[in-house]
């Protein structure tokens, strides 16, 4: 986790967006057409993971009150100049609580953050915390089979050979697992291939899952 932080907390989040648009990632915009059936101008969104904002850009062009949270404050200090979040909160996405009230957020986004976490859990509980019933949470994740061994490694393409990092990744009975535990009703998914993660082709999953109704407050 140091490394992830070393390229997250420091110059290289300048470069962030061009990088980004280099390696051709996908995310923002299939998040964003996965759930643009179910929003509407004014409604908040919470970007988890937000860094420099890309994937809210669409949803602030089309009307969405923006809101996010991320760990780096580099990252968060380019989303700021972009001025199109509302709120910006720096904080660890691995400690509970996040700072946003129940029942808070029409919908909730996450994108290139799913891969760093071994264990989910910490931002399902939060985002089904944080959302309204019924809002919509759009998420991707790397992906593999099951009985595949979920984490592996690989070089940042802008570090040393010496500075690897772990990710992880989720098979389809992984996400079943993890929808159920809290309460999300799966709208859409959609695999696809990409290779934004060190330039390493991978397979990834996006979901466009619901806030069940019957959610506990």
């Amino acid at each position: 986790m140091n490394t992830i932080k070393k390229i997250f907390t420091s110059d290289r989040a300048k470069y962030y967006d061009k990088k980004a648009m280099k390696s051709q990632w996908l995310d923002p915009a299939i998040v964003f057409g996965l759930t643009y059936r179910f929003i509407h101008p004014n409604e908040s969104l919470l970007d988890i993971g937000i860094g420099t904002g890309l994937s809210s850009e669409l949803f602030f062009k089309a009307g969405l009150r923006i809101f996010g949270i991320d760990f780096s404050p580099e990252m968060l200090a380019c989303c700021r100049e972009k001025q199109m979040a509302e709120a910006l909160k720096e904080h660890d996405l691995s400690v509970l609580p996040y700072p946003f009230a129940a029942n808070s957020m029409d919908h909730a986004v996450c994108t290139g953050v799913t891969h760093l976490f071994e264990d989910l859990s910490p931002i399902f509980h939060e985002t089904a915390r944080i959302l309204k019933p019924n809002g919509m949470f759009a998420f991707v994740v790397a992906e593999c089979d099951e009985g595949e061994e979920r984490a592996i490694t690989v070089t940042p393409p802008d570090a040393s050979h010496d500075k690897k990092v772990r990710i992880f990744r989720y098979c389809e009975k992984d996400m079943k697992q993890l929808l159920a535990s809290y309460q999300f009703h799966k709208i859409y998914d959609l695999e696809f291939q990409a290779s934004a993660i060190a330039n390493r082709p991978g397979r990834y999953r996006a979901l466009a899952v619901s806030k069940s109704t019957k959610m506990n407050k």
